[in-house]
């Protein structure tokens, strides 16, 4: 079953933001991050599971899963019964835990 996919404000101004600043560089591997970022999100909506358990989350069945080709871009959801709910988009080089800690 397919679930469907419910984008946090947050995770879409994070996206916004990664695809901003990769396309200062190069506008083509933004597109390719915003692109793989849709199809990884797509992914998950048909297999919740494929991603890992976050240890010492505030947020109960908190879930990770790379971008796939941008490893270091994390995708962070809960799995509800009809939805996966994407909570943030962020790159593994910020301090994750003081900000996944922050969501409600």
């Amino acid at each position: 079953m397919t679930r469907q996919i419910v984008i946090r404000p947050k995770a879409s101004d994070d996206l916004d933001e990664q695809f901003a600043y990769i396309a200062k560089d190069n506008m083509d591997a933004a597109l390719r991050f915003f692109d793989a970022t849709r199809e990884t999100i797509s992914q998950l909506a048909k297999m919740p599971g494929i991603g890992s358990p976050v240890q010492n989350s505030s947020l109960a069945g908190l879930r990770k899963l790379a971008v796939k080709g941008f490893n270091k871009h994390l995708i962070f959801y809960l799995t509800q019964d009809n939805y996966i709910d994407v909570v943030r988009i962020l790159h593994a080089a910020r301090d994750l835990p003081t900000i996944i800690d922050s969501e409600e």
